[in-house]
């Protein structure tokens, strides 16, 4: 049974991952996963622990348990989040990846995919995508290209290979350079001097589709 401590728990990644559950929030998400649900919760359930579970500033008094989906076989083309620190930008690539078939997301230290900003901000994308935590997994077989402000758009890449977009502000990890990997870019005017990585993600994505 799920109490109101539970979901208290579940605001923090360290007890989604051991209990393997996480919480949407709002009437279309828990309409869409209520299916799955262990647990459905209502303001008028919870009572004063409502305000500590949910993070909107306009709750709209719904939530629901859903399981994490446990990562399955490995798909191409894949995605690569490389530190990526922003629910919102996080949110955007799993959206973004899984309408343009990248629907393998390895998440390297970035923003948890399944805290309620990142659902909300991804509307329940990333409960239709396989999601890796770390990079171990990455296939040695595959092509790696990475996106960065120096280098060239190339073709549109053929057979196995991934796209890995880095930190807000820092890009690429030391970690995944020294990986065998291409540079790919998105050609800017002089005025520009880089994109979000959200835009950026989906500018390559959508070319590479």
């Amino acid at each position: 049974m799920i109490t109101s401590k539970d979901l208290i728990k579940l605001t923090q990644k360290k007890y989604r991952r051991e209990m393997g559950l996480c919480i949407v929030e709002g009437e279309k998400l828990v309409r869409e996963h209520g299916t799955k649900a262990v647990a459905v919760f209502t303001r008028e359930n919870l009572g004063r622990d409502y305000e500590k579970i949910t993070n909107l500033e306009t709750p709209e008094g719904i939530l629901a348990v859903v399981p994490i989906p446990k990562s399955s076989e490995i798909t191409f083309p894949y995605l690569v989040l490389d530190n990526i620190q922003d629910p919102g930008n996080v949110g955007t690539l799993l959206r973004t990846a899984l309408a343009f078939g990248f629907k393998t997301v390895f998440s390297i230290n970035s923003a948890d995919p399944f805290s309620q900003k990142v659902i909300r901000s991804a509307m329940g994308a990333q409960f239709n995508l396989n999601i890796i935590d770390g990079f171990a997994e990455i296939p040695a077989e595959s092509v790696l290209y990475i996106a960065d402000l120096k280098g060239k758009m190339c073709e549109k890449p053929s057979g196995k290979f991934g796209l890995v977009l880095g930190n807000e502000g820092r890009g690429i990890s030391a970690e995944i350079k020294s990986l065998p990997h291409k540079i790919v870019t998105i050609p800017l005017n002089s005025a520009t001097e880089s994109l979000n990585v959200a835009v950026a993600g989906g500018i390559i994505m959508y070319e590479w589709k």
